[in-house]
C-alpha cells in the first residue's frame, strides 16, 4: 500500500466517525462533513472519478435525511 491509500483509509475511518457522531448529536453539519471525508475516498477507490464532483451534493442529501425531523406543536384554542 502507498502513502495515498493509507491515508484515504484513515479519512474514510474519519469520515465514518464525524458521520456516526453527527447521528447521534442530531449535528446536520457534523454528518455533512463526515459523509464527504466517508464519500469521496470510496468513490476513488472504486473508480468512479468523473463522480466525485457530485460528492458534497450527496452528502448534503444524506445528512438532510439522517436528521430526524422534529413535528410542530400544535396549539388549540
Amino acid at each position: 500500500m502507498n502513502l495515498l491509500n493509507i491515508s484515504f483509509v484513515m479519512l474514510i475511518v474519519a469520515g465514518l466517525l464525524l458521520a456516526v457522531y453527527g447521528l447521534q448529536k442530531k449535528s446536520q453539519l457534523t454528518m455533512l462533513f463526515g459523509g464527504m471525508a466517508f464519500l469521496a475516498p470510496i468513490f476513488y477507490f472504486i473508480g468512479w472519478t468523473p463522480v466525485l464532483p457530485f460528492v458534497a451534493p450527496i452528502a448534503l442529501v444524506i445528512s438532510y435525511l439522517g436528521k430526524k425531523k422534529v413535528k410542530p406543536l400544535k396549539h388549540t384554542l
